[in-house]
């Protein structure tokens, strides 16, 4: 395994790409070495570098929620899921194939939650929704890659399944997120630069001032002044690279609910330990979740020892399958910040976009 990608990610997952000398200090790999392989050699070995958001710091609540069309609306469906991401706060969709239910994420302003509920039952009244099922997230982590199961010569995963049951190193204790704000200290030129940072993790800020053609001294200052806080790490984690890959992969997000201290820490830590979780979000009431992506070569394998593992603390839970294929990522919704109101939601505009014309909904 090369010494050097190891380092690298490593030292990503530590202190973020913004600052490529420091990450050169502390690999000893020269700078245009680190660019390139972010940006060549990761890509063609399936890792990408994302960059986490510090949603409360942006007055955001995360929901997890899950969606079911009317027969009506299905026809119409792509436009209504677009209609959700820009205009009413969606940042990820998938398809669940065996459930036959969408999959969201939406990043929604806590000032407008009580809004935002309103107009999910809106569209279950106006027979947009069949039904829809609402889990707020108070605190989510993206555990590091497991580099040492992954093959970077080969660009593939090589998993030795009695080596992931014996180790037991305990997960980092998640962030307990304050209580989003009413009123971020942010601008909209520092929602531009998240938007930025959220399409293109390693993008520096040189660049994004010609992307938003601003000054970079200007962009400079908001980043360091707000955005450094809320953008304030990096992490790598594995995508499959082709379409076709994706098409063989498979995607789980696990659910559990009302969980013990004692059995959430059990549950992190076989998650932790597992080659390919992604992320982990969860409530103080013992509400739990993560997301999985896996070769469908280590399907039976993933299942083996998943369930193995949790058949041992829980009684129960609920496994959602994914859909690689169907996934879409979508920035914050910054379209829907302004420097005189902050976040606003326009009830009205966004059900003129959700509801289809053919369905005559008013």
């Amino acid at each position: 395994m090369p010494t050097d990608l190891t380092r690298l990610i490593e030292a990503i997952n530590r202190v973020g790409i913004q600052n490529v000398s420091l990450l050169s200090r502390m690999t000893g790999m020269p700078t245009e070495t680190i660019r390139y392989t972010m940006k060549k050699r990761f890509p063609n070995l399936g890792l990408t570098v994302r960059t986490p958001l510090n949603h409360s710091a942006l007055g955001l609540e995360r929901y997890f929620i899950t969606l079911q069309l009317s027969k009506s609306a299905a026809k119409s469906g792509a436009t209504i899921l677009e209609a959700l991401a820009s205009n009413a706060f969606m940042n990820y969709r998938c398809q669940a194939p065996v459930e036959r239910r969408l999959l969201t994420y939406f990043s929604v302003p806590a000032l407008l939650a009580d809004e935002f509920r309103a107009f999910l039952d809106t569209l279950v009244r106006d027979d947009v929704l069949a039904d829809y099922t609402c889990e707020r997230l108070e605190w989510s982590r993206h555990p590091e890659l497991r580099s040492e199961y992954y093959d970077f010569g080969k660009g593939e995963w090589s998993i030795d399944w009695e080596k992931v049951k014996r180790h037991r190193e305990a997960p980092p204790a998640p962030n307990e997120n304050k209580e989003p704000s009413i009123s971020p200290e942010i601008d909209s030129i520092d929602t531009l630069i998240i938007k930025e940072l959220e399409t293109d993790s390693w993008r520096n800020i040189a660049e994004i001032a010609r992307k938003l053609k601003l000054n970079e001294r200007t962009v400079r200052w908001h980043y360091r002044k707000h955005v450094a806080d809320i953008a304030q790490s990096s992490f790598v984690n594995w995508i499959p690279v082709t379409p076709n890959d994706f098409r063989k992969s498979i995607g789980l997000i696990h659910e559990f609910g009302s969980i013990s201290k004692e059995r959430l820490a059990k549950l992190r830590l076989i998650f932790n330990n597992f080659p390919f979780a992604w992320y982990e979000a969860g409530r103080k009431d013992g509400y739990y979740q993560v997301n999985s992506a896996f070769p469908a070569d280590y399907f039976m394998d993933s299942l083996r020892y998943l369930n193995a593992g949790l058949g041992d603390i829980v009684d129960s839970w609920k496994t959602w399958t994914v859909d690689l294929s169907t996934s879409y990522a979508y920035t914050i919704q910054y379209q829907n910040f302004d420097d005189k109101n902050g976040w606003f939601f326009n009830k009205d505009a966004a059900l003129k976009a959700v509801l289809p014309q053919k369905l005559k909904i008013k």
